[in-house]
């Protein structure tokens, strides 16, 4: 399932970014997600950032795991300059997540992986840094 066929997620908005795009999903600045000041809601660009940590995590690793359960286990977050307009969010691994995440699934059949999401204006401004951490085991094999 993408990111993006959430019932939320597309509530909000939020779309996959366009192909070829240095992005993974994008965010218009609509109404909606608005708050009180007129900037996007802080839960807004939470729910942007979430969707994309999930996006990376299958971009980077969903051909090769296969089927697993994934969940969310921890973030932090940093909201850096209030956001005034569409946001781009922008995700990669962590080192140790690049470098471990296959190998001990396979070995302990469970595992975290550590996701980084930036998001950004469309002038490259920085409105948000996060780091997600996911809990992710094999998927328990389906009755025949």
């Amino acid at each position: 399932m993408k990111a993006t066929d959430l019932a939320l997620n597309r509530a909000l908005g939020i779309l996959d970014a366009p192909a070829g795009a240095d992005h993974l999903l994008e965010m218009p600045f609509t109404p909606l997600v608005q708050n009180h000041l007129g900037t996007m809601h802080a839960a807004a660009q939470f729910a942007l950032a979430e969707a994309a940590s999930a996006e990376c995590l299958q971009r980077h690793f969903g051909a090769t795991l296969g089927p697993v359960f994934a969940v969310m286990r921890g973030v932090e977050v940093g909201y850096r300059r209030p956001a005034t307009g569409d946001l781009l969010a922008y995700g990669q691994p962590d080192a140790s997540t690049l470098t471990g995440l296959i190998d001990t699934l396979r070995h302990r059949g469970r595992t975290k992986a550590v996701i980084l999401i930036d998001l950004k204006d469309r002038t490259g401004t920085l409105t948000f840094h996060g780091q997600f951490e996911w809990f992710i085991s094999l998927a328990p094999p389906t009755p025949p």
